[in-house]
């Protein structure tokens, strides 16, 4: 599924565990592993009339630029040797986001693997974060690697498990195809998740199980969640679904993620940001600032929602 992986880098070392990640991705496929490193020059105000002192920060800059470039290609050349994939370097010039967002258009990039410094709140707001903006600005899935819980560990021999928050929505299932893709890779298994949330005086007042509304809710969401784990189990991925009850649902995927010891969390989000998306939040935007441990991120356009839904609904009936 996967033909070009882009890996943003800065040469920093809490990148490893991302470029591990998206060269393991690439050996699994067979891709091109894209490692894109994008420098906004600074702006220099050149004295009149020109100085000498000028003349040596513009020589700086074109040192600094070189040196970029070679480390660089050192990267991609060990990458390339240890780990025996395609990679291609890049170095680009220019406002970060929207270069690295231009160069995954460029290159058709099929994912995005990159680390996150995990800001939150109102500086994450006010300076902006490279990951947020490619999520929220591209169509195309960002996987983003938590550097404290490992996405895969070979040596422990320890199976991935990846959860899926679902609530229904055409728009939720959009992740599926790509958590196919990247449960394939990592041999990993799939949960389907739903939190269940009161939608009645009475239910607020009683959370629990056991009850007849909320029986029939359960009945529901077990139903749904067990029509959606058919498209996965007809690729050949192991698929569980569960049902959990709470008022607060990022707390309860986040509680249930960390409880069962998943490896990821994968979730698709309808691309709301700025002040709107500060004041009234969504579920997506809360779990890729708080949860600890890597996310696959989509935002979907929406010809590929009409596409997803059409193919899941027709393996289904399939695999029925």
């Amino acid at each position: 599924m996967y033909k070009n992986i882009m890996a943003p880098v800065d040469l920093s070392p809490m990148e490893n565990p991302a470029i591990s990640v998206a060269t393991r991705l690439a050996r699994e496929f067979d891709a091109t592993l894209h490692l894109v490193r994008a420098v906004a020059p600074p702006v220099i105000i050149q004295p009149i009339p020109p100085m000498k002192a000028f003349e040596i920060t513009e020589q700086a800059l074109a040192e600094e630029h070189e040196a970029s470039r070679r480390k660089l290609e050192a990267l991609g050349a060990e990458v390339e040797k240890e780990a025996g994939v395609r990679v291609q370097t890049t170095l680009k010039d220019g406002r970060v986001t929207q270069t690295l967002r231009d160069h995954a258009v460029e290159i058709g990039a099929d994912v995005i693997v990159m680390a996150s410094h995990s800001r939150g709140g109102l500086k994450r707001l006010n300076l902006g974060s490279v990951t947020d903006y490619l999520i929220r600005n591209t169509h195309i899935p960002v996987l983003v690697v938590k550097p404290d819980v490992p996405l895969f560990d070979e040596a422990a021999e320890v199976t991935a498990r990846i959860v899926v928050p679902l609530d229904g929505s055409e728009m939720a299932q959009e992740i599926l195809p790509q958590v196919v893709a990247l449960a394939s890779a990592l041999k990993a298994t799939v949960t389907l998740l739903q939190v269940l949330t009161p939608q009645t005086y009475s239910q607020k007042r009683i959370v629990q199980p056991g009850l007849p509304w909320w029986d029939a809710d359960i009945a529901a969401a077990d139903a749904y969640l067990s029509g959606q784990a058919e498209f996965i189990a007809a690729s050949g991925v192991t698929v569980t679904t569960d049902v959990t009850l709470n008022t607060d649902v990022p707390a309860a995927i986040l509680d249930y993620a960390i409880r069962n010891k998943a490896s990821c969390l994968a979730v698709a989000t309808n691309g709301v940001g700025g002040i709107r998306r500060f004041v009234f939040g969504t579920v997506a935007d809360e779990l890729t600032r708080k949860s600890p441990i890597s996310l696959l991120v989509f935002h979907p356009s929406v010809e590929s929602a009409t596409d997803t839904v059409r193919g899941n609904s027709a393996a289904a009936a399939a695999g029925g």
